[in-house]
């Protein structure tokens, strides 16, 4: 089987395994606790919401491909597609030129790096998939206009409320595409060195 394959196998392999334990968590809790509300659980969509549902298994799966943008292959090319299209609705029909920018100039940072270098640490694993939690928070408040300081403690609550509502929303997708990092890094002997990993070092040191 082929990186390429594996790796996104992987993902919706381990992702697959987290979403349907998380909801038999969900149902279940509800049902021992008659306090906790049926929506309790953050770490996935609503089971309404069939789209965010689908959404979050393919960032799971291309988070699974992701740390090998930094290397010619098939992650590559499909992350640069994806990453085009965006700037394309970005620039012609959202009139968005810094976000544009700011994509493009973090499309170039991995092709300027060693093939499993900083795209194949633990910290990235951590730190990349909050752009999910930031994206709902920059959406929320991108028309907010500030005054400078806050008028009274009710608005303060409002806005804590809010930027609340746009972490939650955001952090199903962050789940996600963690998993689907730590899979991919641990398929290739990183997070957790794996029995074929294993294998391939001693065949590479005999």
């Amino acid at each position: 089987m082929s990186m390429f394959r594996e790796h996104w196998i992987g993902g919706l392999v381990a992702y697959s395994t987290f979403f349907t334990i998380s909801l038999v968590v969900t149902f279940v809790v509800p049902l021992l606790y008659n306090t906790v509300p049926q929506g309790w659980n953050p770490t996935i969509p609503p089971v309404t919401d069939i789209v965010k549902i689908v959404g979050c298994f393919a960032v799971a799966v291309l988070f699974g491909l992701w740390p090998d943008v930094d290397i010619k292959s098939k992650s590559q090319k499909i992350f640069y597609t994806v990453l085009f299209a965006l700037n394309v609705v970005l620039i012609v029909f959202l009139q968005k030129y810094l976000e544009s920018a700011l994509l493009g100039l973090f499309a170039m940072l991995p092709i300027m790096s060693k093939h499993r270098g900083w795209t194949h640490a633990k910290i990235t694993m951590i730190l990349i998939p909050s752009v999910f939690l930031f994206i709902p928070i920059y959406a929320a408040y991108s028309d907010w206009e500030t005054s400078g300081t806050l008028v009274d403690s009710l608005s303060a609550l409002r806005e804590w409320e809010g930027l609340t509502d746009a972490v939650r929303s955001g952090f199903p997708f962050y789940v996600a595409s963690f998993i689907g990092y730590a899979t991919h890094l641990h398929l290739d002997g990183i997070l957790f060195r794996s029995r074929k990993a294993q294998r391939q070092k001693a065949r590479a040191n005999p």
